[in-house]
């Protein structure tokens, strides 16, 4: 954005096939810049979502930047097909 620092995440996979991939980074780039755009393994993710406000509350150098003066928002993002059914204890 012109007065922020955008990044998003996308957690793989990343389309269907190859061409799905294609077309969801063709997306993405309409909006943002290779370099504002990370994919990543789940389980890679998955400790450090899970951890985020521990992260943050209990590191003092994040102090002054993990701030609502340089944050707006964060968002986390789940957007599957199917249910979150016998998976819900994870996303609590």
């Amino acid at each position: 954005s012109g007065n922020g620092w955008t990044r998003v995440i996308v957690e793989k996979p990343f389309g269907r096939d190859s061409e799905s991939s294609a077309a969801l980074t063709k997306a993405l780039k309409q909006y943002l810049a290779e370099d504002q755009i990370f994919r990543i393994d789940h389980y890679l993710g998955k400790e450090l979502v899970e951890n985020l406000s521990v992260l943050r509350f209990s590191n003092l150098i994040f102090e002054p930047l993990w701030s609502r003066q340089y944050i707006r928002n964060v968002q986390l993002i789940f957007s599957e097909d199917f249910a979150t059914e016998g998976r819900g204890g994870y996303f609590d």
